[in-house]
């Protein structure tokens, strides 16, 4: 019944900030939280400068999601669209996001226990649609635009 957004630039969170790990993990708790939704929009000005390799890096979120595009620039420049790019770009981040989350020690617990799904969502304002993508099929495999 209840909805709850807690945004970050990029849709990159900073897992190694203790104190808002420490005030997610209280409002898990407290919060009757069921469900994670990982949102990525495929207009997002900050993929698209990425994926358009600008210069201008300036923050931690740009420069984190900089370096997942490097580690995987032969897979994204396989895809033959800015917006397949930016689509694949979110695609790796959310394979990221779920090992992060079930390797951090004070979130993986709190996930577990309260039974937390997760998912994700990829936002297509052209086209008006949503696409929703639960955790278990992030994987190259079912999701690769290539």
């Amino acid at each position: 019944m209840h909805h709850y957004f807690l945004t970050a630039l990029g849709s990159v969170f900073q897992f190694q900030e203790v104190r808002f790990i420490e005030a997610v993990v209280d409002f898990l708790r407290k919060g009757q939280v069921e469900e994670i939704n990982l949102v990525h929009n495929l207009d997002c000005p900050l993929k698209k400068k990425i994926i358009g390799h600008s210069q201008e890096l300036d923050s931690r979120a740009e420069k984190q999601l900089f370096d997942l595009y490097i580690d995987h620039y032969d897979r994204i420049n396989r895809c033959e669209s800015e917006r397949e790019k930016v689509r694949e770009l979110a695609l790796l981040h959310m394979e990221r996001f779920i090992p992060t989350l079930a390797g951090h020690p004070l979130l993986a617990r709190v996930i577990a226990e309260e039974g937390i799904r997760m998912n994700g969502m990829l936002i297509d304002t052209q086209s008006q649609k949503i696409e929703c993508l639960p955790a278990k099929t992030w994987t190259r495999s079912v999701y690769s635009v290539n």
